[in-house]
């Protein structure tokens, strides 16, 4: 069983690693459930997940700390894009910190996922640089939803919203949002983490030591036949 961000399933390449996987070893199945980051540790944490694939660093660290895991290496990364209606790409540029203040002033709807997600993790963090609070604004909106659902509500509403980039991607042609043109920052780069739960059997670890090892050399291929792209998602390092 592999618990893994909605991100990366919403995207379609965690099913995608899966299928390879499965394919090179015949009678292994794979079973995939998307969560946000903070219920998939929580998988984690009750035994009812084996693989672990998160985006959360403060909320790894807490599971690390506990000593809940085989081995956890970070071994994919992909970024985080601003996502807003047409029009807005031209009037809002530069830092993520400048743009997220300047929607603040001119009370442009943002959504959040505000589920505990790896990148609502973010997205906090990123308000928090640019000196606001947005909790309670009448132009703020929470979906507690996945990636998938909140790109569908935030194009709904005209609204701008953070997201990992190949769940934008996977869904772009049917949706009227456009990349916002934001300054290029490390601070946008977005590492998965792979980790094996205590205790779990020995096809979970050499899934898990797969999807660490070997994994990051079927990405250019898979980034081409699910987004016509050769690195949205890149081997980490």
């Amino acid at each position: 069983m592999v618990a893994a961000g909605t991100t990366l399933v919403d995207s379609g390449l965690m099913d995608a690693l899966a299928d390879q996987y499965e394919s090179a070893n015949p009678g292994v199945e794979v079973s995939v459930v998307g969560e946000a980051s903070a219920q998939v540790l929580e998988l984690g944490r009750r035994g009812a997940a084996d693989v672990l694939v998160t985006h959360a660093p403060a909320l790894e660290e807490l599971f690390l700390a506990d000593g809940l895991a085989e081995f956890s290496e970070i071994a994919i990364t992909s970024d985080f894009v601003l996502v807003g209606p047409p029009g807005l790409e031209d009037r809002l540029t530069g830092t993520i910190e400048e743009v997220l203040i300047e929607i603040a002033a001119a009370g442009l709807q943002f959504v959040s996922r505000a589920d505990g997600s790896g990148t609502n993790e973010r997205e906090i963090l990123f308000w928090e640089a640019a000196g606001i609070d947005p909790s309670g604004e009448p132009w703020y909106r929470e979906t507690g939803q996945g990636m998938g659902l909140t790109l569908l509500v935030a194009d709904q509403r005209s609204a701008v919203t953070l997201s990992e980039r190949g769940s934008f991607v996977a869904v772009a042609d049917r949706l009227g949002l456009a990349p916002l043109d934001v300054s290029p920052s490390a601070d946008l780069a977005n590492p998965y983490r792979v980790t094996l739960v205590v205790g779990s059997s020995d096809a979970a670890s050499d899934f898990a030591r797969w999807l660490i090892d070997q994994a990051p050399n079927v990405l250019p291929d898979l980034n081409r036949a699910l987004f016509g792209e050769d690195d949205l998602y890149r081997a980490a390092g």
